[in-house]
């Protein structure tokens, strides 16, 4: 029997905490072998916060969030919007390439190679230029956005102590 194939829904506030809280065990998960062994607790404990500040987001309009679910479960999470975001500008990440950003785009192990992301970009993505923030070490993702027309920028940036002070590139597709 053929596994089912995930439903794409816009994020509304209530699902909020839910969908920081998948993007919170992913990406801690994702990046394991990069950050420091504390990364995922960190990330855990910012869950509650960052389901507030993603509720008041969506409750804009400004930013495109939706997720990808089987059975009520999410198995994806992705989120695009006008650029540059605030912390950007607070670490002098500015000027930046494009007006649009993909913010997210996570799905559990289980979803890669399904052609999932895909759907999930398309869902979040307008046309026209768009950068993203990559953490170095991460290749699966590299190759991935390679793939979808993204290139890396020739530049380079030490994320917070948050993020374990780990190397950040920026990739574009004009």
């Amino acid at each position: 029997m053929a596994a089912p194939v995930p439903t794409i829904r816009p994020t509304g506030p209530e699902d909020a905490h839910a969908w920081c809280a998948f993007v919170a065990r992913e990406q801690t998960r994702t990046y394991r072998d990069v950050m420091p062994p504390d990364f995922g607790t960190h990330r855990l404990a910012q869950v509650e916060a960052d389901a507030v500040e993603l509720a008041a987001e969506i409750a804009t309009g400004r930013q495109r969030v939706v997720q990808a679910e089987v059975d009520g479960e999410i198995v994806g999470a992705a989120k695009a919007g006008r650029a540059p975001a605030a912390w950007e500008i607070a670490e002098g990440f500015v000027p930046v390439p494009a007006d649009q950003q993909l913010h997210r785009l996570y799905l559990h192990p289980d979803h890669h190679g399904t052609g999932l992301a895909d759907r999930l970009l398309a869902e979040v993505v307008l046309p026209g230029p768009v950068y993203l923030w990559l953490i170095h070490g991460n290749t699966r993702a590299e190759r991935f956005y390679a793939r979808r027309g993204f290139r890396m920028l020739p530049e380079d940036f030490v994320s917070g102590p948050t993020w374990g002070n780990v190397v950040m590139r920026r990739m574009l597709r004009d």
